[in-house]
């Protein structure tokens, strides 16, 4: 698989401290996965500590494209939002 990133994700990774490794981990193995129904992109979300990063991207054939990314303590509350306004839609 071959990742391509947006500036903006370059950037927010960058100014979040985001860890290239848990990118590709997140995008490999992904504890949860959504559709974005509002945006038409991917979620991705794994487990890193005491926190979660989570990762919006698409795919083009073997490419992906992450669009943003960022780490969260409040991933409940986040998937909560997203699933009962139905802005996501569970994948696995």
């Amino acid at each position: 698989m071959s990742v391509e990133f947006s500036r903006h994700a370059l950037e927010k990774a960058r100014w979040r401290n985001v860890q290239m490794s848990h990118i590709r981990r997140t995008l490999q193995s992904p504890d949860e996965l959504y559709e974005d129904v509002e945006h038409g992109v991917m979620i991705a979300i794994k487990k890193v500590n005491e926190r979660s990063i989570v990762l919006a991207y698409k795919r083009e054939g073997s490419l992906v494209k992450v669009i943003t990314l960022y780490y969260t303590t409040k991933l409940d509350r986040l998937v909560k939002v997203k699933t009962v306004r139905r802005a996501w839609k569970k994948i696995k």
